[in-house]
């Protein structure tokens, strides 16, 4: 008796094995069905819960890129006129999840939904179970789905949003605008969008965004905010990891560029839906640098170790021009250069220079002054005219962001330039109001820790708060940037 029970046990452990180590074998872990939120219906083209459907956790944009409790997101190609529902599928048990979507589009000049989409979104109050209705959307593409269940109260109602997705380019190449890139047809197996002949500059910038937009906002008091924009992971990258309000992607040379986003739908993050291909496809001929010289600035020793050459700053967005504000005094020579290390490069009007007077090979200013100088290479432009430096947002009681507001502008005297702030703020933005720049922030900087730091080709500026009452103080020949 005891032989046979020996026996038994041991037969029944091989069959045992046998058929645990059969199922591991024939078991696809890609298929694996995970508890989650799930983009299901006819609409997606398959008739099963699949883990490539499954939605992510959401990043709220509004509350630092932090992940928020009860938001979920998904980047999806939906048929056209065919119905679809989310499931949540909890230890076996699939709910559903929908809304009776309504088109919503923001008010134009709007300050809550100002970096929203400017076109027509669906949302709708979340409904569950098996009475909620089905969703649909009229046109076959790329939609961004976002599931709100407010769990933090913080909003109106839970809600879900369908928004129709047109990737383009928002960067150097178009000043920050928006650009559409084009696309082949739309299925969840790729879609590959590109942009040709994006005219870069040196450390350029960029970021995919769709709708021309940044953000979607959930409420009116923009408490919650889904990102539209795809950076990179890491900072200072061409081409990197992507990532929903990653960071912003660079380029190393100026020139243009083929530019190409890939979606796959693929399970986990966003950026993992996502692969980016940057190609540099013609160098820029234009300088990437330019210097002033001269007594007028700090000296003629552009041989010299160290060089008194001085250099300008980069107009964002404009490749080959270029700025500076410098205090001249009359009589003292100047000129420029596009290295700072030898002479045979420097060059005084470029044959179209405005607001000063070429003498024995230098430039000259009739009246001693602080002056913005601006270089245009391309177009063989040289423009020196008296510096007009302006402040933006409400410390500055320029709500407008209008830089051709007077009472924004800062008093000129000698070599600096001061401005007693009229409110409290959480960010000061300055700027010079020049002839050259295509935009105001193009010509930015701000003062940080007794220091001017200027924008040039880079993103927004980190932001310095300022009290009620306190002065600004630029001298800009000392690189200095006092607030007291």
């Amino acid at each position: 008796m005891k032989k046979f029970f020996l026996l038994s046990a041991t037969a029944l452990m091989a069959v045992c094995f046998a058929s645990c180590n059969g199922n591991d074998k024939n078991k696809n872990l890609d298929e694996a069905v995970e508890d989650g939120f799930y983009v299901a219906g006819e609409a997606t083209g398959v008739s099963e819960l699949k883990p490539a459907y499954m939605m992510t956790a959401g990043t709220n944009e509004a509350a630092d890129q932090t992940k928020r409790d009860g938001m979920y997101e998904k980047y999806i190609v939906l048929q056209g006129g065919k119905e679809f529902d989310l499931k949540l599928y909890e230890a076996g048990k699939q709910t559903r999840y929908s809304a009776t979507l309504s088109e919503f589009t923001p008010e134009e000049g709007s300050t809550i939904y100002g970096e929203d989409p400017q076109m027509a979104i669906f949302k709708g109050a979340l409904k569950t179970g098996d009475s909620a209705p089905a969703m649909k959307v009229t046109s076959t593409g790329l939609y961004h789905i976002v599931l709100d269940l407010n769990k933090a109260n913080d909003l109106a109602e839970a809600q879900i949003i369908v928004a129709p997705v047109e990737w383009g380019v928002r960067g150097a190449m178009n000043g920050w605008g928006f650009t559409k890139m084009e696309a082949t047809a739309f299925t969840n197996e790729g879609i590959t969008y590109t942009i040709k002949d994006a005219n870069m500059s040196k450390n350029g910038e960029f970021k995919f965004a769709y709708g021309g937009a940044w953000k979607i906002t959930l409420d009116d008091a923009g408490k919650v905010r889904a990102n539209t924009n795809l950076g990179n992971v890491n900072e200072g990258k061409a081409e990197d990891v992507l990532a929903a309000g990653g960071k912003n992607i660079k380029v190393e040379k100026g020139g243009l560029y083929d530019i190409t986003l890939t979606f796959k739908l693929t399970a986990g993050e966003i950026g993992a839906s996502y692969t980016s291909k940057i190609v540099l496809t013609q160098e820029s001929t234009l300088p990437e640098e330019m210097y002033m010289i001269g007594e007028g600035i700090e000296g003629w020793g552009l041989e010299d170790t160290p060089s008194q050459a001085v250099a300008m700053h980069p107009f964002h967005s404009q490749p080959g021009m270029f700025w500076a504000i410098r205090y001249i005094e009359a009589g003292k020579g100047f000129k420029f250069s596009t290295v700072n290390t030898k002479w045979g490069s420097d060059f005084t009007d470029l044959g179209n220079g405005k607001g000063f007077t070429v003498k024995d090979g230098n430039c000259f200013v009739e009246t001693t002054g602080l002056y913005t100088l601006q270089v245009d290479y391309a177009n063989s432009k040289v423009i020196v005219e008296p510096a007009v430096i302006v402040g933006m947002a409400e410390p500055f009681g320029n709500a407008n962001w209008n830089k051709d507001l007077e009472s924004a502008r800062f008093t000129i005297d000698g070599k600096n330039a001061s401005y007693t702030t009229v409110a409290a703020g959480t960010q000061i933005r300055t700027c010079v109001v020049c002839e050259l720049s295509e935009d105001w922030w193009h010509a930015e900087f701000i003062p940080k820790d007794g220091k001017i730091v200027y924008r040039e080709a880079g993103g927004d500026p980190e932001q310095i708060a300022v009290a009620a009452g306190q002065t600004i103080t630029y001298d800009f020949n000392a690189g200095t940037g006092i607030v007291k």
